[in-house]
């Protein structure tokens, strides 16, 4: 089967005729991993408009190269600009709309559908950055009505970004929102009832109207949250936080059949290794999860800057070593 089909089989809850799925949420060692990094953030604001169209056209054949070589089945898009911390802008953005659109179109056109093309343009309420986080609070207890009316209009405007994706031709969406610390969500799951899920609610349900692949990532302690999760249709989460104390092969026996899981992959075992560290622990998620579809492998997180080639290499061998079903 295609890449784009073994990850649809598994969402499904049916078993891939041949390995597990695999999906990184942000794969940011292209450099280092196939030897040519992707022109993206501030590297391809400074283009003019004949380069960047030449980098969006390039860029594709990289993440096409990245899949290949690491056996990934999906392959997501660039997100729009975000912080870090304040005035840090992550590792992988794009400004404008118009450019994420026309580098899901690039990939579309070399991949065809070979692979799963998945967008992530919509989100919810979340944890505030730092700076942020008295006048977050503020508003909760002082001006509830109001935060519900931006709440609304995002998700309003959520949707519409959705559809131009899924019309420049991803197959799927998600959110990547967290809303978790290790010790559980940084709202009570009261407060996530009255300001978060009533949003993510709508747009999971809609989601599963048009037929759609749903992916809510967030990282953290999501246990007091998981019945609501289950409820809102939403299809995988994506992270499965270990140093949330998420344990994926406990979850995948609970939860199987109302919940695709992807991850989870501690990143910092990824980025100090050893490799036979990694092979050991990917042998100990894969094993117990692939049976039965409602899997994806991958890191719990980002495969950031720092996490050497080889190492995410000995994990994509171990996925083939571990993860095939005949």
């Amino acid at each position: 089967m295609t890449p784009k089909q073994r990850f649809i089989s598994a969402m499904r809850f049916r078993q891939p005729d041949d390995k597990v799925a695999m999906m990184e949420i942000e794969f940011q060692i292209h450099d280092e991993y196939v030897g040519e990094p992707l022109v993206v953030g501030q590297a391809f604001q400074k283009l003019s408009r004949a380069e960047k169209d030449r980098a969006l056209a390039r860029n594709a054949e990289v993440m096409i190269m990245t899949a290949e070589k690491a056996g990934h089945d999906v392959i997501r898009d660039i997100g729009a600009y975000w912080e870090v911390s304040p005035g840090e802008p992550a590792m992988m953005w794009m400004a404008d709309e118009a450019d994420r659109l026309e580098q899901i179109r690039q990939v579309k056109k070399l991949a065809g559908d070979t692979y799963f093309l998945q967008c992530f343009p919509i989100g919810f309420i979340g944890i505030p950055s730092g700076d942020r986080f008295e006048a977050f609070f503020d508003q909760l207890f002082e001006d509830p009505h109001g935060l519900h009316a931006q709440l609304k209009e995002r998700l309003e405007a959520g949707l519409q970004a959705q559809n131009r994706c899924l019309d420049a031709g991803a197959d799927g969406v998600g959110t990547c929102t967290d809303v978790a610390f290790n010790t559980g969500t940084f709202l009570s799951p009261a407060q996530m009832d009255e300001f978060f899920f009533p949003y993510f609610n709508r747009w999971a349900d809609q989601c599963k109207r048009d037929g759609l692949i749903s992916i809510w990532h967030t990282d953290g302690n999501l246990t007091g949250i998981l019945d609501r999760i289950v409820a809102s249709g939403v299809t995988a989460i994506q992270c499965v936080d270990p140093l949330g104390a998420m344990d994926i092969a406990a979850l995948k026996t609970q939860l199987d059949g109302s919940l695709a899981l992807i991850g989870n992959m501690d990143c910092g075992l990824l980025q100090f290794g050893p490799p036979d560290a990694i092979d050991a622990a990917a042998k100990a998620i894969t094993e117990p999860c692939k049976v039965g579809g409602g899997f994806a492998l991958g890191g719990c997180n980002s495969i950031f800057k720092g996490i050497p080639a080889h190492h995410y290499q000995a994990f994509a061998d171990a996925r083939n070593k571990y993860g095939t079903y005949r």
